[in-house]
C-alpha cells in the first residue's frame, strides 16, 4: 500500500490525518473508488470529474486539477507495480477548532492498494442481497459517510446475503451502499433513476445497452427475470435471490451473462487507451 498525502508519498505507518479533522469528528468528505484492468486504471477521467463533482454537492473544493491527480494516479502506478490495483481517492472537511465548520483547508490523499477480487463463485452462480429502507441524503455526492452500508453489510451477511439493496418510504428500489442495481423485466433492462450515486461502472451499462431508467417498485421483484449490481469492484454481479424470492429460478439468466461478457470486453479497451 502507498498513499499520496501532503505533496509526498508515504507509507500507511507516516500517514496521519488530525484527530480534529471532520472527517473523523463529523464524518464530513467525499471519496472515489476505481480499480485497474492489466495495470491500467479504467475510466480514471469519469472518477476523478465524479470525485470533485461530489465534492462541489457537499461544500468541498478539491485543491489539486484534474490534470495533477491523473499524474499522481499514474505515478503511485508505476511506484506500487501491483498485478492489478485499487485506487481511492478521499477528501476530508478539514481541520476545525469548533469541531462542526469546515475553516481550514481540507485534507486530501490518494491510496493505492493490491485489488482484493471477489469470488468467482459470486459471478457464476450469483448471489443473495436483502432489503431495508433507507435513503441516503446528498445521493449525488460519494461521501465517506458509511454507516448505513457497514450495519446493513453486518445485517446481509448475517442471512446469508452479499449486499443490502435500500428502497426509500415510498417502496421505490434506490442502491445499495455501495453499488448501483438493474433488473430484467419483461426481456427489458430497467434500473432507478432518482435519489441514486450514478456510478461510473452504471454508466457504462448504460452506454453499451438500452436501459429503461424509471422508479422501480419493491413490488416489482417477484416479476424480475434477472438482476445485477454494478460497481468498480462487483463489475457486473448477477443477483439469483433478493430476500426470500429467487430471481430467474435462482439462476443467472443468459440475458445477464451477455451483460457481464460485454462489460468485461469494455474493460479490455483500457490496455488500449480506448
Amino acid at each position: 500500500m502507498l498513499i499520496y498525502l501532503n505533496d509526498q508519498f508515504v507509507s500507511k505507518e507516516e500517514a496521519h490525518v488530525s484527530a480534529l479533522d471532520l472527517s473523523i469528528l463529523r464524518g464530513y468528505g467525499v471519496m472515489d473508488y476505481l480499480r485497474t484492468y492489466r495495470g491500467r486504471p479504467f475510466r480514471l477521467r469519469a472518477h476523478l470529474e465524479r470525485f470533485i463533482a461530489s465534492a462541489k454537492e457537499v461544500g468541498l473544493k478539491v485543491p489539486t486539477s484534474l490534470e495533477e491527480m491523473e499524474a499522481i494516479v499514474e505515478e503511485l502506478l508505476v511506484k506500487t507495480q501491483f498485478e492489478e490495483t485499487s485506487i481511492k481517492l478521499v477528501l476530508t472537511g478539514g481541520i476545525s477548532d469548533d469541531q462542526l465548520l469546515p475553516e481550514g483547508p481540507p485534507t486530501f490523499f490518494i491510496v493505492a492498494y493490491p485489488l482484493v477480487p471477489f469470488p468467482e463463485s459470486y459471478f457464476k452462480k450469483g448471489i443473495k442481497i436483502i432489503t431495508e429502507c433507507y435513503q441516503r441524503p446528498f445521493p449525488q455526492a460519494k461521501s465517506i459517510h458509511y454507516l448505513p452500508a457497514i450495519i446493513g453489510l453486518q445485517k446481509a451477511h448475517a442471512k446469508g446475503a452479499v449486499d443490502v439493496l435500500f428502497y426509500d418510504e415510498k417502496g421505490h428500489l434506490l442502491e445499495t451502499g455501495i453499488a448501483n442495481f438493474f433488473a430484467l423485466k419483461e426481456g427489458k433492462l430497467i434500473t432507478p433513476k432518482e435519489g441514486i450515486l450514478k456510478g461510473v461502472t452504471r454508466e457504462v451499462v448504460l452506454e453499451l445497452f438500452p436501459v429503461e431508467e424509471r422508479d422501480v417498485h419493491k413490488e416489482e421483484i417477484s416479476t424480475f427475470e434477472g438482476a445485477f449490481l454494478t460497481s468498480s469492484n462487483k463489475e457486473v454481479m448477477p443477483v439469483v435471490q433478493i430476500d426470500d424470492l429467487l430471481i430467474g429460478k435462482g439462476e443467472v439468466s443468459p440475458a445477464i451473462r451477455d451483460v457481464m461478457k460485454t462489460f468485461s470486453q469494455e474493460t479490455k479497451k483500457t490496455l488500449l487507451n480506448i
